[in-house]
């Protein structure tokens, strides 16, 4: 028989690099690199359930005001990298930390998509070249967020456990069918 196991490679543990509070995240070179850009960058880190940096990805380069990217890709990159913890890091060129409507949006969609699959989004960071705006800390990710994209997971969520449910209501029918055989079987047994 062969197996297939995904081995994750082991870094030691002096080398591992752990999230504590949003001011390490705006100290890693990665971020450091991006923080100057006269284009918008969108990175993901992806972290360990202790906060150890599991992966950093480059999800996208936008324009000098905005960046677009599709929330599936930074799911798929938290799947992929069997991230238990997510935070967005991408800067302004335009050395404004304020967070735009697009920003707020985004990280309240990718907070619910995230809870689905039991991954949890700690923050977003927008960076500029001397400073940094943890989204989180001044409380712009809502966690209670609906709009129409949200509720239709809700929904789907929903759908889904009423399967289930109705799943495992036909199978205990069945299994009292079964004991309702199997009593009047003895009944009449020893009748």
């Amino acid at each position: 028989m062969s197996l297939s196991i995904e081995i994750q490679k082991k870094e030691k543990v002096s080398e591992q690099r752990q999230i504590k509070k949003s001011s390490d995240v705006f100290e890693l070179k990665e971020v450091q690199e991006i923080k100057d850009a006269v284009q918008e960058h969108l990175l993901f880190l992806g972290l360990d359930n202790r906060n150890n940096i599991r992966n950093i990805s480059l999800l996208g380069i936008g324009t000098s005001s905005e960046i677009t990217i599709d929330s599936k890709y930074i799911v798929r990159t938290a799947l992929v990298t069997a991230s238990e913890k997510v935070i967005l890091v991408h800067n302004h060129p335009s050395n404004k930390l304020d967070p735009s409507n697009h920003d707020r949006e985004i990280s309240n969609v990718i907070n619910k998509l995230l809870t689905v699959y039991n991954i949890q989004f700690l923050d977003h960071i927008i960076v500029c070249q001397d400073d940094y705006l943890s989204m989180e800390e001044i409380k712009a990710i809502d966690r209670n967020y609906e709009n129409y994209k949200t509720k239709l997971i809700d929904n789907v969520i929903l759908i889904e456990e009423n399967l289930n449910l109705k799943e495992e209501v036909r199978n205990l029918k069945e299994k009292l069918q079964k004991y309702k055989k199997i009593v009047k079987e003895d009944e009449n047994e020893f009748e």
